[in-house]
C-alpha cells in the first residue's frame, strides 16, 4: 500500500535525520490482524518480526488482484517489505511482543508537525470494471484515531468525508477488525458498531465500490 507517509519517511531518512522511535505491539497465539504503526528503518519482515516464525504464517493482501501473498523465505521479494498503511495476517505459534526502531509517529516534517496519511485503495484492477474491492489496510499511526467525522476519501478530483463517500456509493461504512483474544471479528464505524477508533498496530478490512480511491487519515490524535 503506497502512502504519502512512506515517501516522506524515505526523505526523512535520506536527509540524515537521527531521531528514532520504537514501535511495540503484542501478537497472541492464533490469528492476528496487524500493522506497522511506524515506518521501520529496516523494513525486511525478518527484521521487523525478529524472533517470530513468519515463513508461511505472515501474509498481506494485494488489492489489485484481490489475492493474498504469503511470506516465503525462498522468494522474499514477492512479499516485499513491511510498509506503513498495509495490514497483515499473522498466524502465531505463541505470544510475542513485536518491537522495532522506526521513523517517529506521523513522519514529522522539519517543523515537527505530523503528516496526514493517504492510503491508496486501488480496487480490483483485473476485472475491467470500476467496481472497487477489498483492501487490507493498517492504521498508519502510533496513536488511535477516531473515525467519527474525521476521515476523508478522494477519487483524485473530489474530496468527501467518509459519510459522504458512503452516501455517494464509493465505499462501505465499516472497517472490519479482528480480536486475537476471542479469535473473532468486530466492526469499526462512525455508525453503530463495536468501536469508533482505529488503533495502532492493528489491520482492518475495508471495501470500496469504486477503483482508485485514497483514504485520508488525519495526523492529529483524537
Amino acid at each position: 500500500m503506497k502512502t504519502l507517509g512512506l515517501v516522506l519517511a524515505l526523505a526523512f531518512v535520506l536527509a540524515g535525520a537521527c531521531v528514532a522511535d520504537t514501535a511495540t505491539f503484542d501478537v497472541l497465539t492464533g490469528w492476528n490482524c496487524i500493522s506497522a504503526p511506524l515506518v521501520p528503518f529496516n523494513p525486511d519482515p525478518l527484521s521487523v518480526f525478529d524472533g517470530i516464525n513468519i515463513v508461511g504464517t505472515l501474509s498481506r493482501f494485494d488489492a489489485t488482484t484481490q489475492t493474498g501473498v504469503i511470506y516465503d523465505d525462498l522468494e522474499p521479494e514477492v512479499f516485499g517489505n513491511v510498509l506503513l498503511g498495509d495490514g497483515y495476517w499473522l498466524a502465531s505459534d505463541s505470544n510475542y511482543t513485536v518491537s522495532y526502531e522506526g521513523v517517529p509517529d506521523g513522519v514529522p516534517d522539519s517543523s515537527n508537525n505530523m503528516t496526514d496519511m493517504w492510503l491508496s485503495l486501488p480496487g480490483y484492477q483485473l476485472d475491467g470494471q470500476d467496481a472497487g474491492g477489498w483492501h487490507l489496510i493498517g492504521h498508519p499511526f502510533n496513536h488511535e484515531t477516531s473515525v467519527v467525522e474525521n476521515l476523508y476519501l478522494t477519487d483524485g478530483t473530489t474530496l468527501k468525508t467518509w459519510e459522504e463517500a458512503v452516501a455517494a456509493g464509493w465505499c462501505g461504512n465499516t472497517f472490519y477488525a479482528f480480536d486475537p483474544v476471542t479469535q473473532s471479528g468486530y466492526s469499526v464505524t462512525y455508525d453503530i458498531g463495536d468501536d469508533d477508533h482505529l488503533r495502532p498496530g492493528l489491520g482492518y478490512w475495508f471495501y470500496t465500490n469504486k477503483d482508485n480511491l485514497a483514504l485520508i487519515i488525519p495526523a492529529q490524535p483524537s
